[in-house]
């Protein structure tokens, strides 16, 4: 017998396992519709708030003859928008949403007993040694979507995102 074995086989004896339960044991991972958690974030009153904060500073600035800042912030509201826009009809990153939820994401996983936690869109293959756990709902909830919002949610999880390519980068269109 190789030492490789053996190793194999102490472990197995100790751990109290059986050769089936190692096999059957599946690598969970947790995962999430990206649309959903953006249009929870993108409807949420902290989201409100922020964009309301940028008319605030746009308009102090404008008043303060702050050119250079009123000319930023006019550009960061609809690039704010295009963004939100990739994030809500197609999969375009959510980090910077996500970057919100941190502190959130180890309870999520333990609570899930899954190792991991990442966008659907963002995985191209998973064998049949993979789980994955839809956490979607669990981190929509954190935003505290209203009914509308929730009925939102559940029509976007029935749609096929649509091409990145797509979106337009003018937020008027």
């Amino acid at each position: 017998m190789n030492i490789t074995l053996m190793v194999a086989c102490i472990f197995i004896w100790a751990s109290g396992l059986s050769i089936s339960q190692l096999e059957s044991t599946k690598l969970r991972i947790g995962i999430f519709d990206s649309r959903c958690i953006a249009v929870a974030y993108g409807r949420s009153a902290g989201f409100m708030n922020e964009m309301d904060s940028i008319r605030t500073a746009h308009t102090k600035a404008k008043e303060k003859g702050n050119t250079e800042l009123v000319e930023e912030l006019e550009q960061l509201g609809p690039t704010k928008q295009v963004l939100l826009h990739q994030q809500v009809f197609s999969n375009g990153s959510i980090k910077n949403i996500l970057e919100k939820l941190r502190e959130k994401f180890p309870a999520l996983a333990k609570d899930n007993e899954v190792k991991m936690i990442l966008s659907k869109w963002e995985i191209p293959f998973a064998d049949e040694s993979i789980e994955l756990i839809d956490v979607t709902d669990q981190l929509t909830v954190l935003f505290n979507p209203d009914e509308e919002t929730k009925k939102v949610i559940e029509n976007i999880k029935l749609m096929e995102p649509m091409p990145i390519e797509k979106i337009s980068i003018d937020p008027m269109k």
